[in-house]
């Protein structure tokens, strides 16, 4: 830990000592830090509209996470708190769990629908996106925002983008900062895993005062959370060391050497081809051996030899992490003050300094990963530029090596490990300032007007990545010259590069990126005429937002000497907004008509990029009586393209895919193939490929993203059984115009067959674009950002509360029980582009591997409540899922240009069942002191083995526990 994490603690304390002097000592008997409940003629805005009122209930399906309910948990970070709420997901987006360059982010999603269509709000306004180059969108990164400041969460279940403009497709998240405070707490918590590791410790100072006209509140915090190994989790480690059952050996840690098809045949390789291990250490597969002769032709070609799998040939387990690691101190403050009776000034500002690390294993190096400047991979040659051999090359120093022919180039399938794993070091600052204006004209008419500004600034190192160029060097494809610490180096065994060789071919890759945005806004509403069922409300307002970013890629990594390749990205654009929102009394105190209320809102956006969008939404709200209310919304909604999407740099990367004109292929012999062949080569002699070149990044003609969704429901809250509440709501939300990149293999199989895709098929043979002299070979493929596909999803949510004595239930008068409920049930979930569909709900494995759909997902609570001590137990489900599909061999695509694929199968992780985990705590407060103790995944309950999910066999983004059992304690105490 460094100094400055060291010292923050006291720096918290430090800062807040003017404040103390000036904040009256409270007598022992203080309140509590929860704030009180406001009275209930006191008008609210609730998360979904702009008008005031006094009915927090609303024709809005909302759950809200109170401060007490944060006190209860294990929580450090936003993430945490949120992941356990049914009706939210992480999709799409980054999180603790995204070990594999997730750049310390945490990114939330409402529906499965992604961040990128979900709205986050600090204090109902806008709060600045975070960037980064490994993303395709930004999005806001809740580790910016401070659990120990936070009142209450608002998590509006449906569109709103009437209301706040793009991005409030899947819903909105409103995060409720404490606005009143008086007097000093100082808080912490400490925690570790059974496992005696993932340590998390934080500590913060809140200070606030009252004064004749307003009030101020400081509040300082910093915390700290270990990383965890993949290493340290037995379920994280593989239990299928057999490597050809099921193709398990991409799954297991123990396979320390390599399985490759040769012409058909399965051959082992010991470490002196593959590098991964020393030979003593190989595990070979029974009597498998090598035979003499099997290259004919005297050379490997990079379609001859093909890792079943991808091929393990080291333990990826000692270096790769599991979950990462966070620093974060943050200092924030909100003040406000009555010019007028009428007139209150209002300043907020927010600063996190966050600091987050993962680790990956040592880069994969050779000819199945090529670049730009080397797109046929990496191969140690037999001859060195000046003409000499190469004494590096086994078939030079041991003629017929491996059945190779003597003298031939071998191509290189390695990691090294000499400057140890990659380590991710990501160091973000985030400021957000709100001034504004708040009052009330005409005694009647509420209005708010006000300037935002926010800025997110990043540097994100990766150390130890390596510099293919220099690579290239040291196998002796390019001279060295003279470069110094470059020399012809032998790749072929472990641990075999000199020191000057190691520190030669690795580079610290930096990338500096910043978003910005600003706003100025206002709006005004009130009673405009009287109703006969009561006075009808309105309100007008208006934005003016813009925003602005850039990415700055490392300098290697912009002359495309990385392993991937990014150019910088800028850009900017400004939005226009105008709405207005009526909410209508039709009837009231009638017969089976307690109140019957209509809301309707429109909004008109124009941005600079992609001009105009009006969107609107229209509700009822029907109160049969006490008991019973019944409500329904229509909305459309919009998502902006981001300034990422329309002008990220170019990226290119290797996917996935198959040249269909090879001999064999799905239209080999085709006149497009045909036509597409440069001079000397035929179909016969196109090298077999399992992978495909793309280049992927910004597109200034993409469009925005339209929705409409529609939710139904009911809340019972009946008199006869006191303290009940339940409410039942369905949705259903349909995107078109879905915005992500255009599929590669897609676009080859549209220009060489006429496949139908989302573009003709010239369009798609000049985004193929033409085929490589000499060999024939693809050449890159632009896989842009487009208008690519449509989303429709719908389910069920399910709330429930109730309270009672337990006097009432014919026990001793101990205390108080409550029972709460939450339950999503995703009833669908599918996605469309180029023509297939795939259905995710119920399913892992779609997208980028490691996201998972689970149908049901619930969270239930009981606390007992006694004086000043409490006891919680907390049930969280989360549903089993399977395979959504496994791509088979796609060496020859079916008609339809579209990979085959194997359907659900009863094999271990092909399937798994659901997942429940057991938190508890109990809390005792004692005058001013407040301590809390509590576990969270009581039972240790392991993740469910998936296949094939990446390094960690399970997938993250499902909800599942990746620490274990976790043991913690929170104290506070006010003055």
């Amino acid at each position: 830990m460094t100094l400055k994490s060291r010292l923050s603690g006291t720096v918290a304390v430090l800062a807040l000592m003017p404040v103390f002097a000036a904040v009256p000592a409270l007598a022992q008997s203080a309140p509590s830090q929860v704030a009180q409940a406001a009275p209930q003629t006191e008008t609210i805005e609730v998360t979904g509209t702009r008008l005031k009122n006094t009915d927090a209930q609303s024709a809005n399906p909302i759950t809200v996470v109170s401060s007490e309910d944060i006190q209860k948990q294990a929580a450090t970070t936003v993430e945490q708190v949120l992941l356990k709420l049914p009706s939210v997901d992480f999709n799409g987006g980054l999180t603790a769990n995204s070990s594999n360059g997730g750049l310390g982010e945490s990114q939330v999603s409402l529906r499965n629908l992604g961040p990128q269509r979900t709205l986050v709000l600090l204090n109902g306004q806008r709060f600045p996106f975070t960037d980064n180059n490994n993303a395709s969108f930004s999005a806001v990164d809740l580790n910016n925002i401070p659990l120990s400041m936070i009142d209450h969460i608002e998590v509006l279940r449906d569109g709103a983008s009437s209301v706040y403009g793009a991005d409030a497709i899947g819903g909105v998240i409103n995060i409720i900062t404490k606005q009143h405070f008086n007097g000093v707490e100082i808080g912490g918590e400490v925690g570790e895993t059974s496992y005696g590791d993932g340590l998390r410790h934080s500590v913060y100072s809140t200070a606030g005062a009252d004064f004749d006209r307003g009030n101020i509140l400081i509040n300082v915090s910093t915390d700290h959370t270990d990383a965890l190994f993949g290493k340290d989790r037995s379920w994280a480690v593989s239990q299928h060391p057999e490597a050809d059952v099921n193709s398990y050996q991409n799954l297991s840690s123990r396979v320390t050497g390599a399985v490759g098809v040769i012409n058909g045949s399965k051959y082992y390789f010991p470490s002196g081809l593959n590098s991964g291990v020393p030979a003593s250490a190989a595990w070979t597969l029974g009597s498998v051996q090598v035979s003499p002769g099997v290259f004919a032709g005297g050379g490997i070609s990079p379609g001859d030899l093909g890792f079943q799998g991808g091929g393990v040939s080291f333990n990826v387990l000692p270096t790769q992490g599991l979950t990462a690691g966070l620093d974060r101190q943050q200092l924030n403050f909100t003040t406000h003050y009555d010019l007028t009776p009428n007139v209150t000034a209002i300043l907020e500002g927010f600063y996190t300094n966050r600091q987050s690390n993962e680790q990956l294993n040592p880069e994969p190096t050779g000819y199945n990963t090529p670049t730009p400047q080397f797109p046929n991979g990496f191969f140690s040659p037999a001859t060195l530029p000046d003409g000499t051999p190469n004494l590096n090359n086994p078939t030079v120093v041991n003629p017929g090596a491996f059945g190779l022919a003597s003298g031939v180039n071998v191509p290189i399938l390695t990691r090294r490990f000499e400057n140890g794993p990659r380590l991710y070091k990501d160091d973000v600052n985030t400021y957000r300032i709100r001034a504004a204006l708040t009052g009330t004209v005409l005694g009647k008419y509420d209005w708010e007007a006000g300037y935002l500004y926010g800025k997110s600034a990043g540097t994100f190192n990766v150390y130890n990545e390596t510099n293919f160029y220099h690579l290239s060097q040291e196998l002796g494809m390019n001279a060295c010259g003279s470069a110094p610490g470059c020399s012809v180096a032998n790749v072929f065994g472990y641990n075999t590069l000199t020191p000057a060789q190691a520190k030669y071919l690795s580079f610290t890759n930096t990338d500096t990126s910043e978003y910005t945005n600003q706003e100025a806004y206002g709006h005004i509403g009130g009673p405009v005429y009287d109703l006969p069922a009561g006075p009808l409300n309105a309100a007008v307002g208006f934005e003016y937002r813009t925003e602005s970013m850039f990415d700055h890629p490392d300098s290697i990594v912009s002359q495309g000497d990385g392993a991937i390749f990014a150019l910088p990205t800028t850009g900017n654009y400004a939005t226009s907004s105008g709405y207005v929102e009526v909410n209508a009394p039709l009837l009231s105190n009638l017969p089976f008509v307690k109140m019957l209320t209509a809301d309707a809102s429109g909004r008109y956006d124009y941005n600079t990029t992609f001009g105009k969008s009006l969107t609107y939404k229209v509700g009822l709200d029907y109160a049969i009586n006490d008991d019973f209310r019944l409500r329904g919304n229509h909305s459309t909604g919009f998502r902006a393209p981001q300034l990422r999407e329309l002008y990220s740099g170019l990226s290119q990367g290797e996917v996935g895919g198959v040249d269909p004109c090879v001999t064999g292929g799905t239209f080999a012999g085709s006149a497009a193939c045909l036509a597409s062949l440069p001079p000397g080569v035929t179909t016969a002699t196109l090298t077999k490929i399992n992978q495909i070149t793309e280049a992927t990044g910004g597109n200034p003609g993409v469009h925005p993203e339209t929705s409409q969704e529609w939710t139904f429901g009911g809340v019972a809250t009946p008199h006869w059984i006191p303290g009940l509440s339940v409410s039942v709501d369905y949705y259903t939300v349909l995107i078109r115009n879905e915005i992500g990149t255009l599929d590669a293999q897609s676009l080859v199989n549209a220009c060489y067959g006429g496949v139908p895709y989302l573009v003709s098929q010239a369009q798609a043979c000049k985004l193929v674009g033409p085929r490589t002299a000499g060999t024939g070979s693809l050449g890159v493929v632009q896989a842009l950002n487009a208008n690519v596909g449509a989303e429709n999803t719908d389910g069920i949510d399910l709330d429930l509360a109730y309270g009672i004595d337990t006097a009432k239930l014919g026990l001793p008068a101990w205390g108080h029980l409550d029972f709460t409920g939450q339950v999503n049930y995703l009833l669908s979930d599918e996605v469309s582009s180029g023509g297939n569909t795939v259905k995710q709900a119920g399913t892992f494995g779609f997208g980028n591997g490691d996201d998972a759909e689970p149908r049901w997902k619930a969270l239930l609570g009981t606390t007992f409540r006694r004086d000043n001590w409490s006891v919680n137990w907390t049930t969280r489900y989360y549903g089993g899922v399977k395979n959504v599909s496994r791509a088979a061999d796609c060496s020859s695509l079916p008609a339809s240009g579209i990979c085959p694929t194997v359907g659900a199968g009863d094999f271990e992780g092909n399937e798994a069942a659901g997942v429940f985990y057991h938190d508890i705590s109990g809390t005792y407060q004692y005058k001013n002191v407040n301590v809390t103790v509590g576990v969270d995944n009581l039972f240790d309950k392991d993740p469910p083995f998936l296949f094939p999910t990446g390094q960690t066999n399970a997938a993250g983004t499902a909800g599942y526990d990746f620490t274990g059992r976790f043991v913690y304690m929170k104290a506070s105490i006010k003055f």
